[in-house]
């Protein structure tokens, strides 16, 4: 175990630290990976409250499982696929998760050169996709927030949710195709 574990420690030491029990070293990994499970967890929850409870419970049940860790996978898509769960498991207690409160997530996304203008309306398009995508099945949700947001590939999805790989082409195209057919209507 190393005493001095700056930002460029190596996560397979981290993990394998982990694995021995040492909660510093698992500390360091909740530090490193929790802002990108937040933005996949964020587009599930119904609210910024719901997303910390979902990443709290992602953590505590990636500390119990950590010693059955398979390090030679990516430790990303075996915590995202953690998260998911969580989110699942709260779904099936009847937990209502969908996109409301998206705080001040959509000014992240701007670009920070841009006239009033050009934020307002693309702030306003943020805005009226999101309320897009919250009418989306749950599990096109997933999809959508897994590419987009934790930018994982279609096989990290397929992995992380255990469906097939054509099962994920087929959630995302039919996703955008409702998202594209919402937009048209909300427009005309």
């Amino acid at each position: 175990m190393s005493n001095s574990r700056g930002p460029g420690f190596e996560e397979a030491d981290l993990v394998r630290d982990a694995q021995a029990g040492d909660s510093a070293a698992f500390d360091l990994l909740v530090e490193r990976y929790t802002p990108h499970i937040y933005r996949v967890v964020r587009r599930l929850a119904s609210d910024q409250n719901e997303a910390e409870v979902i990443v709290q419970e992602a953590w505590l049940r990636a500390w119990r499982a950590i010693p059955r860790y398979v390090a030679d996978r990516p430790l990303s898509p075996w915590l995202v696929r953690i998260a998911i769960n969580v989110a699942r498991d709260r779904w099936r207690k009847k937990t209502p998760l969908d996109f409301t409160d998206l705080g001040g997530e959509e000014i992240v996304l701007l670009d920070p050169m841009p006239g009033p203008e050009e934020q307002f309306s693309r702030k306003e398009a943020l805005e009226r996709l999101a309320r897009g995508v919250e009418k989306l099945r749950p599990e096109y949700r997933m999809v959508i927030a897994l590419r987009y947001d934790a930018g994982l590939s279609y096989k990290q999805i397929a992995s992380a949710l255990e469906i097939p790989l054509n099962t994920v082409r087929t959630y995302l195209r039919r996703a955008k195709s409702v998202l594209r057919l919402w937009m048209e209507a909300e427009d005309g």
